[in-house]
Formats: structure tokens, sequence, C-alpha cells
């Protein structure tokens, strides 16, 4: 059996010759000078040496020049994170001191020095704290990649591969080295080729975004693996970044499963769900790298998840509706990973500008959620998108209103904002529990549903004020349920009812969506 697109016909005729047949052979890779610690040290003591000397040859104070050093202080907080950048700093100060001294020039005020001492001490801790928490941010996500079982690769437009990690050669045998040195399409059945070319050559044209195929793989000892891909381009579009995960024993499976339809039809059903848990596990791990963005306690995604269960059975939903709006509501800001950190991270209200772009995660996650079989991420996809939409109509990005915003939608909405109010941000401190719920409030019949506010307040109402507090003390959700415990295949809320924001037949489950207020552009 070809390869083929997950969903789509087995087969597919694309022109010839195809643009991945023949691909050149990878220029070398140019290896870029990195400057270890002495060096760093050496380079920026002479920087500092070197603007003191021209600071001390110009007749004019007002020149300023003490500027220079924050050159050599960036450079050993960029290298060697917070301690760097205050030991910079603490030299600038300190050659701006022995200049005023030795020359006595006095012109400067005492609150100029002033001046200069805490833009120093500002800019290597800062900075250097910036540096710190990147190189921890890094480290996680590159301990994900070595523990991963799923082979996570990247594919440069010449077809061939620049990273694989350990999981490839759990699966497949073969060392990374080994990997980098042929050509992608090399490791490819010669009957799956053309249709992994074609979809290559989708993502390289632009006529997808992302790819989801199967093909066969060969491996170091001369077998053939079924492999299930999911690749999608780059921001740039000059490589591929591509998950693999081994579906030989499920393609086995399905085969026998032609002839032998009714003794292997369970085993088949719960490796398909074993599989979309897998996939839910993979994209909350993404949720979890945008959350370390902006979350210090990376326990908010939870705690939406927690909150919007709690309403949603305050509303009467059936139980596997709860169940899949508290796994699926934890995804709401996934597309906030495109997010650059400038604006993310900024502590205050955001530019007009800036607002627009922060209002392009709603899509985002919507994008990068869409066209999965699973239940949870349909789910998540309808929420991704409609959670920043207002009851009356002046939320993002569709300008919904209503009951046209779909029911999970509005049901995140209270969750998410009263959260983010109760918690701290870059751009807020945490307010009381008290001030909150009376936010959500007011915001009945303008931001958010009077129905969804209504069954949140009950919420907090009739709980005891130790278990209210919970909301704001971390609570967490599962990633997915136990194999033991979850339905088979639990409905999910029809497109139909979702649209007109109803569940279970009943028109006047209503709910709304809001931004964070403290989130408007200045």
């Amino acid at each position: 059996m070809p390869a083929h697109r997950v969903g789509m016909p087995a087969h597919a005729h694309w022109p010839h010759p195809h643009p991945l047949r023949n691909w050149p052979h990878p220029h070398p890779v140019r290896n870029w000078p990195i400057l270890d610690g002495p060096q760093t040290i050496v380079i920026a003591i002479l920087l500092f040496g070197g603007f003191y000397v021209l600071q001390a040859k110009d007749v004019n104070p007002a020149d300023a020049l003490e500027v220079l050093y924050v050159v050599p202080i960036a450079l050993l907080a960029v290298r060697f994170g917070l301690l760097g950048g205050l030991a910079g700093a603490l030299l600038g100060v300190t050659l701006i001191g022995t200049y005023d001294y030795t020359t006595e020039v006095w012109d400067v005020s005492a609150l100029g020095n002033a001046c200069w001492i805490i833009a120093f001490l500002l800019l290597g801790t800062l900075l250097g704290s910036f540096v710190d928490q990147r190189r921890r941010l890094e480290a996680e996500v590159a301990r994900y990649f070595e523990s991963s079982l799923d082979i996570m690769a990247t594919i440069d437009a010449s077809g061939r591969f620049t990273r694989v990690n350990p999981a490839c050669e759990r699966t497949l045998g073969y060392s990374a080295e080994a990997m980098r040195m042929r050509a992608t399409i090399e490791f490819v059945h010669p009957d799956d080729r053309e249709a992994t070319a074609a979809e290559h050559a989708a993502l390289e044209n632009g006529s997808h975004e992302t790819v989801a195929f199967r093909n066969r793989f060969r491996a170091a000892d001369g077998s053939y693996r079924w492999l299930e891909w999911s690749a999608a381009s780059s921001p740039t579009g000059d490589v591929i970044h591509a998950v693999a995960r081994d579906i030989t024993v499920q393609h086995e499976a399905e085969q026998q499963l032609a002839n032998h339809a009714h003794v292997l039809e369970a085993e088949v059903a719960e490796r398909t769900r074993e599989l979309q848990d897998a996939r839910s596990k993979t994209l909350h791990r993404l949720a979890m790298v945008c959350e370390y963005r902006d979350d210090d306690t990376f326990e908010h995604t939870g705690r939406v998840g927690a909150t919007a269960a709690a309403i949603a059975t305050g509303l009467e939903l059936d139980s596997e509706q709860v169940m899949l709006l508290r796994e699926a509501a934890p995804l709401h800001d996934v597309g906030k990973i495109a997010i650059p950190d400038r604006i993310l991270l900024k502590p205050g209200k955001l530019s007009a500008e800036e607002f627009e772009v922060m209002k392009t995660h709603a899509a985002l996650g919507a994008r990068l959620l869409a066209g999965s079989g699973s239940h949870v991420l349909q789910m998540a996809t309808v929420i991704a998108e409609s959670h920043h939409e207002r009851w009356d109509g002046a939320g993002y990005p569709s300008g919904l209103a209503a009951e046209a915003i779909p029911l999970v939608g509005r049901i995140v909405a209270v969750a998410d904002v009263f959260d983010a109010l109760t918690h701290d941000r870059p751009y807020k401190s945490a307010w009381p529990v008290q001030k909150a719920i009376d936010h959500i409030q007011n915001g009945a019949g303008s931001q958010f549903d009077p129905r969804i506010v209504s069954a949140f307040l009950a919420i907090q109402r009739d709980a005891p004020v130790d278990q209210r507090r919970r909301y704001s003390s971390g609570w967490r959700t599962r990633l997915s349920p136990s194999p033991t415990t979850r339905p088979s295949a639990p409905p999910v809320i029809p497109a139909s009812q979702l649209a007109c924001g109803c569940a279970n037949g009943s028109a006047s489950n209503t709910a709304a969506i809001a931004a964070t207020p403290s989130r408007s552009p200045s």
C-alpha cells in the first residue's frame, strides 16, 4: 500500500520530473565563531578600557560617552547571564566614579551619576535574567526533544535531515549522523516516494501549511517500518519540522482487519484511541511550552480547564461533554506560541499595533488544532478561535455576538478572565478573588453571557471560602483520562449546535468570551 495523506486518496499523481527527485547535495554548514568564557571576559575588559580612554580624552562631559559602557555590559550579560550582567554593570559604575575622581570633573550632578548607575544595573539585571530564563526554557524543550518516544526531525530545503532526536535510532536503528548523510527520499520505500515527495512539495510551494501522511521507511536492518508523519513549514519557509510515529503494528492490524474484521475490531479501536490520546498529550506539551513564557507557575491552563468544567456542570451539560471541555479548555491559548516575547511579556498596556498582533493568537491557535479526528481537539479548535469573542459583539477575531458564539467558547471566556485576574502576569498583579468575581458579574450582558455568569456565581456562592480559593492555588487537569474510565467514543457537541451556541438541544444554553482587561492597547 503506497504512502498516502491521512484522510485522502491513497494514490496521487504529480507531474514529472518531481521536485524532490535528484535532490542536490547540501552545501557545507558555515561554522560561526562562538566566544568562550575567557574570550568574552578579555573582549569586555578591552572594551571597558578602550571606552574609558576615549572618555578620558574627551574634554566635553556633555558628550556622555558613558553610554558606550552598555556594550561590554550587554556582552557579559548575554554570555554569563544575570551574574555577568551585574558584574559588567558594577565595573561600568566603577569606571565612571574613577573618571570623575581622577579628572576632578564635577560638572555631572549626583543625580546624573545616579541615573547612569541605575541604567547600568537595570541593563545587566534585565538582560541577564532574560538570558537565564531563555536558557532554562531551551533546556526544557531540549529535554522533551531528547526523551520523546516519537521521531522528531528537521528537514532543510534540499530534502535532507539536519536534526533528529534519539527516538530515530530507537525506532529505525540509524544514528543521527547516518540520517544526515543521505537524502530523506532514499529512506522511503520506492512505491511511496512519489506521494511522499508530493507532500513535501505541498509544504514548499505553500499550498498546505501542514500535512499528515503515512509511508514506509527503511530501517537499518533492511526492513520497512510504517510511519505516520505530521509536518509543517517553519515561519521562514526554509526548513520543515516533522513528527513521526511508528504505526507498523497498527498498520498490520488494519490489513488483517480486512480478513478478520470481527476478531480485530476491538484491538484496532483501542490502538486508534491510544494514538488520539498521544496526539492530545503532545499538543498539551505544546500549550505548556507556550505557558512557560508568561506564567511562572505553569498552572494557568489546568485551572482554566477545571473552572470551565465546573461551570459546564452548573449548566447541566452531560458528563461526557464536561470531560471533553476539561481536556480541551487548557489548549485555548496555544496560539500564543507565535506571539513575540516583546509583546507577550511586555509589562503594561500594549500599543494599538501590538494589540493587533496579540489578537492573532486566537486564529493561529485554531489553525494549529484544526483538522484532527479527535473529539477533544475538535472542541479545542472551537475554543481557541472563539474564547475572545464578546457577548456584545465587540470581541475578536470574528466579532460574533450573543448565541452566535459557540457555547464552549463562552464558558472558557469566563474561566480564562477569572484566572487571569486572580494571578500575577507580566503586565499586572493579581486581583483579590472577590474583586475578580465582581468584575465578572459586572460584565454580564456586555462582555459575558449572563447565563454563564450566573452559573459561575452559583459555584462561587455555594463553595466554602477555602474551596473557592482553590481557583487561585493551582488546580490541575489530567492530560487525558484513563483508558479504563473514558468512553470508547464520547459524543461531541454537533457543529450545528456549536455554531448557534446550543447544547443538548437547548437554545437557552448561552455564554460569552472576553479579553483580559489589562491587555488592551494603551
